[in-house]
């Protein structure tokens, strides 16, 4: 496993090649990811600390139909959903550099086809650079044969830094998401539908103090863009510690996740015990479940591509509190 340090005036990068994973933030010298000391720590994790997720974020049933075809995808949750990937997804994959220069890298893995049920030889380019206070991600991919492919990233943030004085994590951040709409959910936890966000504890348009309760996906509405490393990328969210980050993207959707299911007494790189509610996830994708709608489908003559900014500030003044209780 390597281990690349991207660097500049405002921030410090580390990227793995194990899991094509972000293992540290480091904004004006303060950690700002959670992360683990060691490989095996790693390659044993539930939480899929910084990892890229793949082929397909989030979850789904295990049969699936492309072009009218079964597909088997792997079960590993709760021995009905595919979830990130499935059993070994790129998270547990070793990725090769591709390319490295002043202030970049990309990693490549090569997917084969029938990986984790998937169809197609898939071709995978994951490409981290800094452009002033933004870690900027973008993801590449082409297949020989008709697949699904909806990546993310999974870094989970806290705000306060890790290893802060008073433990701080999710609970006192403040958090708005630019979207009017979020998902419904079945009983298996699967995308099934979506509602508006008036009214609900889920109207993050105007910001709110958030706690550890999250773990749903929202559907991009704002009409705010800036340009970023050449590319036109809409606001999607902006959580405010001591420190903040924005989110930027060209994905149609973001899950918020909040850290709920951080196993108690996690150590991370710095020593820090933590638990549940320690840092929270901005992943950005396609709307999931997507297999069971015969969307997201990558064919050999298309390629897949997205990107996704995360903007590193100061911290800045809060809003209104929702409970735990009420998400």
């Amino acid at each position: 496993m390597e281990i690349i340090t991207l660097k500049n005036d405002l921030l410090e990068v580390e990227i793995m090649t194990l899991g094509a994973t972000v293992h540290s933030i480091k904004y004006k010298g303060k950690e700002l990811a959670l992360g683990y000391a060691t490989e095996e720590e790693y390659i044993s994790d539930t939480c899929y600390f910084g990892a890229t997720v793949g082929r397909c974020a989030n979850r789904c049933g295990e049969i699936q139909y492309l072009n009218g075809v079964e597909h088997r995808l792997t079960p590993n949750e709760k021995g009905i959903n595919h979830l990130h990937g499935g059993v070994e997804g790129f998270d547990l994959k070793r990725w090769s550099v591709s390319e490295r220069g002043d202030g970049y890298v990309t990693l490549f893995y090569l997917s084969p086809d029938g990986e984790e049920g998937y169809s197609g030889n898939l071709s995978v380019y994951v490409t981290f650079k800094l452009v002033s206070s933004a870690l900027v991600i973008s993801y590449r991919a082409i297949t020989d044969k008709p697949t699904w492919v909806n990546l993310t990233n999974h870094t989970y943030f806290n705000l306060f830094g890790v290893g802060n004085e008073v433990g701080a994590g999710v609970g006192g951040v403040g958090m708005r998401i630019d979207a009017d709409s979020v998902s419904l959910y079945d009983e298996n936890t699967r995308i099934i539908g979506k509602m508006p966000v008036e009214g609900s504890i889920f109207d993050l348009r105007k910001g709110a103090v958030v706690t550890a309760s999250y773990d749903h996906n929202f559907y991009l509405s704002g009409d705010e863009y800036e340009l970023i490393d050449g590319k036109r990328l809409r606001f999607a969210a902006k959580a405010s510690g001591t420190y903040n980050v924005e989110c930027f993207t060209d994905m149609p959707c973001i899950q918020l996740y909040c850290g709920g299911f951080i196993p108690e007494n996690t150590r991370l790189t710095d020593g820090t015990v933590v638990g549940s509610g320690y840092g929270f996830c901005l992943e950005t994708q396609l709307e999931p479940n997507l297999q069971s709608r015969g969307d997201g489908i990558l064919y050999p003559d298309g390629e897949y591509s997205s990107t996704t900014a995360y903007r590193f500030g100061d911290g800045s003044v809060r809003v209104s509190k929702i409970d735990k209780k009420d998400a």
